[in-house]
């Protein structure tokens, strides 16, 4: 599923013909592409999947999500989390819930109840599926826009000049280029390692 579909370009583009096979495919080209240009910054694939990732336990070099040694926390790569199907910890497969042996929210967050993981490397195992089903509209909003950029100027002119008419692009759409408030925008979903 991409975040924004061909019609969608198409209205966004206010164009009222209705696309052409291969302007369709031209469209999901420039849209999967401006998909990816979000994702790169972001640093995580935005839509819906199951993973699964081989997490090394917490040590006194950790990120600012794991501050201590022996920590009862885990954060996962990729976020917001929809399922946890399988922890394993040491080879031996863990139970979900508060009376268990761990919890997890939706921001990525393992809670190990009443112990701590295992700090060392390769040491906890787990199988989530993370990621948006519906795309956020923010980031919707960038993913069409870098796609029109690609459809409006294919050949990445500066400006254009036929008889008396002339025009001129904006720096920023002279190709998929994100602009300081995109950056903004994509922080707020970037991985968090």
């Amino acid at each position: 599923m991409a975040g924004a579909t061909a019609a969608e370009l198409r209205a966004w583009l206010r164009l009222q013909e209705a696309f052409t096979d291969d302007e369709t495919a031209t469209a999901e080209l420039l849209l999967a592409l401006a998909q990816g240009v979000i994702e790169e910054e972001a640093g995580q694939p935005l839509e819906s999947s199951t993973d699964t990732v081989v997490l090394d336990g917490p040590t006194t070099d950790s990120s600012p999500y794991q501050t201590a040694v022996r920590s009862a926390r885990l954060v996962l790569p990729r976020w917001p989390v929809t399922a946890v199907h399988t922890v394993t910890e040491d080879g031996v497969e863990l139970t979900h819930g508060q009376d268990a042996d761990y919890t997890w929210s939706a921001s990525g967050v393992l809670t190990r109840r009443g112990a701590c993981w295992p700090s060392g490397d390769q040491a906890v195992e787990v199988t989530y599926t993370a990621g948006f089903l519906v795309i956020p509209t923010g980031l919707k909003r960038i993913v069409l826009r870098l796609a029109a950029a690609g459809w409006s100027n294919p050949e990445l002119l500066a400006s254009e000049s036929l008889g008396d008419h002339s025009r001129s692009f904006a720096a920023e759409l002279l190709g998929m280029e994100l602009t300081k408030a995109d950056l903004r925008a994509i922080a707020a979903y970037r991985a968090r390692t």
